[in-house]
Order: C-alpha cells, then sequence, then structure tokens
C-alpha cells in the first residue's frame, strides 16, 4: 500500500486512461440517477422511520388547515441541530405538496449524497475512480434504511462542503476557505449535528495530513490544524444551549456485541445472505488495496476512513439522548475508504479486475436495493387499506406486533401511522417525544400511556415482555376507556382475534386489524 501526498490532486495523463469516462459530468448524472433508482420505483420509501416523519410533516406544513390535528399537536420552530428534512421538506411544500415533498427531499438526499462521494473522489484524485462508485451503495445501509433522513442530508452535505473547502484551499483563497467552513459548518449543523461533525473529521483529517507530510513540529502542527478549522466552532453556543435545554449529554449502551452487529449491518437491507455477502465484497475490495501496489490511498481520505471507524468504536449506542450514535458512522467509513482508493499504476490486469468489480457492486446493489424496496413497499400497501376506514379526525391507538427476534429486514410497518395523520388527520400514537429530537409536542393526557413513541410497539403473545415492549394484550388491556375511536393492529398480528371490548371489527381494512369503537348509546 502506498499513500498519496495530501492536498495534490492526481494530474491527468497525456494518454486516455481506462475509465476516465467515468469523469464526464453525463456520465456522473447517470450515476447519480442510477443511486436514486430505488426511490424512483416506491411512493414515500418503505423505511423504518419515514412514515412517522410524514406524520410530523402533516402538522409542521398543515396544522392550520387541520382541525383534526389542531388538539394534540403543536409545531414550533426552534435552533436545533436536526431540522434538514424539515426545512427542505417546508420549502417544496408549497409546490410539491406534503407526500410530493417527502418524496423528493428523500431523493434530493441520496442524489446528493451520491454526488458528494464523486466529487469527493474527483478532488482528491483528480478524477472519479470505479471505487468511488463501489462506495455509493453505502449510503444505503442501516442508517438510511432506519429513515434517518436528517443524518442522510447533512451527510451529503458535509461532502460537498468538504469537496468546496479544499478547492478553495487548493487554489490560495485561504480566507474564502475560512469564511466557507463557519458558514458552511453551521448550515451543516441545523441540517444534523453528525453532518457537522463529519465536516470537521474530513477537514481535520486533510490538516492532519498535511503537517503530517510536512513533518511539522507537534506544537506548530497543532496550531496549524486549529488555525485552518476553528470556524468549525461557530455552532458549539447554541449546541450547548440546546442539549442543556432536552437530554443534556447522557451518553449510554457501550457494548461489544452492538459494535459487532452494527459493523456486519453496514449494508442491512432486506435479504441477510445478500447484505453480508456485500460486505464481504467491499472488504475483499479493500483488503486487495490495501497490498496492491497499482493503487494507493489518499492519505487525507484515509485518515478520515480510520477516524470514522476509530469514533464508532469509542461512542456508545446513544449521546445526547439520540440512539444508534456509533451505528450511524459505519457505512460512511466504508464510504470514505473506498473513495481513498486510487491507481498509480494504470493498465494492469489487477486493476481492471478490481474496477470492473467495483463497478459491477454499484450495479447488483442498486439493482437489489430497489428489488428490496419494493417487497417492503408491497407490504406498506397492504396494509394501508385500513387509513381509508377511517374518518377525518379519527384518534387511532396504533400497534405494531414485533416477533420475539428482531428479523434481519428492516420493520417498514412500525410508523406507519404516520400515514393515517398525513391522509386522515388522526391522532396516533407512534410520534417521537425525547427532548430536542423535533419542534413537535403531542398533548392529549387522556390518553396516558398511549400518546407517543414507543407505545405502539408491542410484542407477540409467545414472547419475553420488556418495559418498552409489552405484549399486545397486556396494552389493550391497558386502553383507556372511551378515548380512541379505532384500533389499529399491523405486524405479527395473531389469528382469528375477536374484536376488544367496546370495538367491532372493520371489514376490508387490509392487511392488519381495524377496530372502531360502537356507538354509545
Amino acid at each position: 500500500m502506498t499513500l498519496s501526498p495530501p492536498l495534490s490532486a492526481v494530474p491527468r495523463a497525456g494518454t486516455l486512461q481506462p475509465f476516465d469516462w467515468l469523469d464526464r459530468w453525463p456520465v456522473m448524472l447517470l450515476v447519480c440517477l442510477a443511486a436514486i433508482a430505488p426511490l424512483l420505483v416506491v411512493g414515500i420509501a418503505p423505511l423504518t422511520d419515514l412514515y412517522g416523519h410524514l406524520g410530523r410533516y402533516a402538522v409542521q406544513t398543515e396544522l392550520a388547515q387541520r382541525p383534526g390535528l389542531q388538539p394534540y399537536f403543536t409545531y414550533d420552530w426552534k435552533l436545533i441541530g436536526n431540522l434538514g428534512g424539515d426545512i427542505l421538506v417546508e420549502v417544496l411544500h408549497p409546490l410539491l405538496g406534503l407526500e410530493g415533498s417527502v418524496r423528493a427531499t428523500v431523493m434530493i438526499t441520496q442524489g446528493l449524497g451520491a454526488l458528494g462521494l464523486l466529487l469527493v473522489s474527483r478532488e482528491v484524485h483528480g478524477r472519479v475512480t470505479p471505487f468511488a462508485i463501489a462506495a455509493i451503495p453505502m449510503i444505503y445501509g442501516f442508517p438510511f434504511n432506519y429513515g434517518f433522513i436528517n443524518y442522510a442530508l447533512s451527510m451529503a452535505l458535509a461532502m460537498l462542503a468538504y469537496v468546496a473547502w479544499l478547492r478553495l484551499r487548493r487554489s490560495g483563497r485561504e480566507t474564502a476557505a475560512t469564511v466557507w467552513l463557519a458558514g458552511a459548518g453551521a448550515a451543516i449543523w441545523v441540517a444534523h449535528t453528525y453532518g457537522w461533525a463529519f465536516l470537521g473529521l474530513l477537514a481535520g483529517s486533510t490538516m492532519l495530513a498535511e503537517v503530517c507530510a510536512a513533518r511539522m513540529h507537534p506544537v506548530r502542527a497543532v496550531l496549524r490544524i486549529l488555525a485552518a478549522c476553528w470556524p468549525l466552532l461557530l455552532p458549539v453556543v447554541p449546541m450547548v444551549i440546546w442539549r442543556t435545554e432536552s437530554s443534556g449529554a447522557a451518553m449510554s449502551g457501550w457494548a461489544w456485541q452492538f459494535k459487532l452487529n452494527w459493523l456486519l449491518s453496514a449494508l442491512r437491507t432486506y435479504w441477510r445472505d445478500l447484505d453480508m455477502a456485500s460486505l464481504a465484497a467491499v472488504l475483499l475490495l479493500l483488503g486487495w488495496a490495501l497490498f496492491s501496489r497499482t493503487v494507493r490511498f489518499d492519505r487525507a481520505a484515509g485518515i478520515a476512513a480510520l477516524l470514522c471507524f476509530a469514533f464508532f468504536i469509542i461512542l456508545p449506542f446513544r449521546v445526547f439522548g439520540s440512539a444508534f450514535a456509533d451505528m450511524r458512522l459505519v457505512p460512511y467509513a466504508f464510504a470514505i475508504a473506498l473513495v481513498a482508493i486510487a491507481p498509480v499504476r494504470g493498465g494492469t490486469r489487477a486493476l481492471l479486475v478490481a474496477s470492473v468489480l467495483a463497478l459491477t457492486f454499484f450495479g447488483v446493489r442498486m439493482a437489489t436495493t430497489t428489488a428490496a424496496y419494493v417487497a417492503q413497499d408491497r407490504l406498506v400497501q397492504a396494509a394501508t387499506p385500513a387509513i381509508e376506514k377511517m374518518p377525518e379526525g379519527a384518534r387511532v391507538v396504533f400497534f405494531s406486533v414485533k416477533p420475539c427476534r428482531t428479523r434481519w429486514a428492516l420493520a417498514p410497518l412500525d410508523h406507519l401511522s404516520g400515514a393515517a395523520m398525513a391522509r386522515r388527520s388522526a391522532f396516533v400514537n407512534d410520534q417521537w417525544q425525547q427532548p430536542g429530537v423535533n419542534p413537535m409536542k403531542v398533548q392529549f393526557p387522556a390518553a396516558e400511556p398511549f400518546v407517543r413513541d414507543p407505545s405502539h410497539l408491542v410484542v407477540r403473545e409467545d414472547c419475553r415482555e420488556s418495559p418498552s415492549r409489552p405484549r399486545l394484550s397486556r396494552a389493550l388491556g391497558r386502553l383507556p376507556r372511551g378515548v380512541f375511536t379505532h384500533i389499529w393492529i399491523v405486524g405479527e398480528i395473531p389469528k382469528a382475534m375477536p374484536a376488544p371490548e367496546g370495538y367491532v371489527t372493520v371489514p376490508d381494512a387490509g392487511s392488519g386489524l381495524l377496530f372502531a369503537a360502537k356507538p354509545q348509546d
């Protein structure tokens, strides 16, 4: 393995090199279009949390026109580091409507993520490499499939901001680079705190590579890094205020078994064997690059990838009250590691084979992710007829019945009740109320404890209960009387389940069960 010098784009040779056609803008745009193919064949992407976000966006954009939602929900804009998707939906809503703006936001997020990886490769290597294209499927990793849209958008914006910063510095415009880093860092922090931190990691890795190459004295090296990266400290004050008012600095949940699970789940989508084989292909490419003499790792990007892995190991499961803090970094660590690879000796058979494998990997993952989303969307569409049976302003207690052991494929039905908020202005009990997570607040005291996430998550009758996931029968037995107009149950539904006391079965309600309250005498 060889390392390239920092801040020096690889010069183009006088003759056409293999795969130089990847660097042409029409090809790059086609690659970005292929990168959003899984989102083009479905409506709202079947991501675990996305329908829950859809419900929140209905409150955010249309509360004044929805009297059914007004008694239970409020939305007050606040300066917090978790607003990327909310802002984009707000901007697009007048043009595309609610569901159209949500769908467009997800597509823009993934399109920008793919473009960011390509442009980072172009900036650090002087061209787009096949290995950068192989990195694109990582943006469809576990965090995105969970529905972390604000996070994914902020990571895409961080890569684009990093490219612009590199270009300004290479052109000798240090003042402009400083101003850009300050403004871009603050804007990305508003999208999501992790994107801001990722931009700092990328910029800091570049400076670390630079001072190492220059063999600077440690004190001078630290001062040099701080001089270049200090503008990123601009959001620290609002971040401290935000977290003091919300979850504080709560950190918990560090465990080796979680770390191993997240590593193996980097590409977790639908088919376990396929996703694990895909991860093995990524490791094979990285292992070959590590020992090959025909490629090298860009020093700055390589350091960034290593730091991503290091922070993944160090961070606990929950940071500032946000879950899956460590897991989010894994796909991007692999992606940046792939982007760091670039040829130094063109025309070799090994390089040709590796390049073809990289491009094939991209094509296979885009095709299989598309197929997985179609399969997941079928589950969603099979359950949504229940929404058509609900009246406007219904008060719905929603239950997603989980299996005893977590399955590999993510559950697209867990927050499906958000669609009832969006399409029927219904009250549902799945919205998040972790302090600082979002500006929406839920108030329905009469429905306690079935007001917020995770009161909608229950397990089958043959499963062991937990404090957050009781059995379905226990949850139904605790329902407050006369509060909910409907009970909606999806997931691992018991066979021939009778209607709960005080309710009647609603026929033709899709793959789930829908019960309506009996009219009071």
